[in-house]
């Protein structure tokens, strides 16, 4: 494979305005976000506050519905006319296995993960995943048109209904253009300012209230964004990167290595 080079993040953060985006439950300690990651920007939004309650951030959501959904899509409505140049969109948790097995770093650590990410690389393509490892994710998790069905595959069931909402189209349609979607889980990615802004807020706004009026349950509706994330910021349905390739461009890890050699 031939040679990347390599740049750090920290090389290149004077050369880009960027933030860390999370939702957070009131027990969850994110102290770190602040204490470390000094050279970012960061919107914290508590999740689960009563109607009342006062943010210690200053930031939160109408409600605890969908995962990470609601507070991502909360932060681009809120944000949208100021945004970064690069927003990276993560979870509470910073490191260890197994809460953050999916974080693709030395020692599962979401730290050691922003600080080896290619900003540049991030600002050429609008979008990346920051997950390199394939599975679980790829090559097929979410089948449309599985025969038969599988009742425990709730989100999968789902998507074509949230798919043909956010779209509007019926679901039987979304199932005729689209019978797979594929990505390496577990929504945490970073995303250009000019990518974002290929849609209208409005549209954000539209997806936000749908998912905090549906009627389908938050571990249903989370994973089923959880792989659309990537379709709502211009891949293709399906979008499964070689992990080395991965590994070299979107962590300038040379020669395609993994986070723990």
């Amino acid at each position: 494979m031939r040679e990347t080079r390599t740049i750090t993040a920290s090389s290149e953060s004077t050369q880009f305005r960027k933030t860390i985006v999370m939702g957070k439950l009131s027990s969850q300690d994110t102290d770190w976000v602040q204490e470390i990651m000094q050279d970012w920007d960061h919107a914290v939004y508590y999740v689960d506050l009563a109607g009342n309650e006062h943010s210690p951030s200053g930031l939160r959501t109408k409600i605890n519905k969908a995962k990470e959904a609601t507070p991502y899509l909360t932060y681009i409505v809120e944000h949208y006319d100021n945004l970064p140049d690069v927003a990276v969109f993560l979870h509470a948790h910073r490191k260890g296995w197994p809460e953050a097995w999916h974080n693709d770093a030395k020692d599962y650590d979401a730290v050691n993960m922003l600080h080896e990410l290619q900003l540049d690389v991030v600002m050429e393509r609008g979008y990346v995943n920051l997950r390199c490892l394939s599975t679980p994710g790829c090559p097929n998790e979410v089948q449309l048109n599985r025969n038969p069905p599988e009742d425990d595959r709730r989100a999968e069931l789902a998507y074509p209904y949230v798919y043909g909402q956010f779209f509007n189209m019926t679901a039987e349609k979304v199932k005729e253009q689209i019978s797979v979607i594929a990505t390496p889980c577990c929504a945490q990615f970073a995303v250009s300012r000019d990518q974002i802004h290929q849609r209208p807020r409005s549209e954000y706004a539209r997806y936000l209230t749908l998912i905090e009026e549906s009627s389908y349950d938050d571990e249903t509706l989370g994973t089923v964004m959880e792989y659309m994330w990537h379709i709502l910021f211009g891949r293709d349905a399906v979008y499964c990167e070689d992990t080395a390739q991965c590994w070299a461009s979107v962590y300038g890890r040379r020669n395609g290595r993994s986070a723990w050699t």
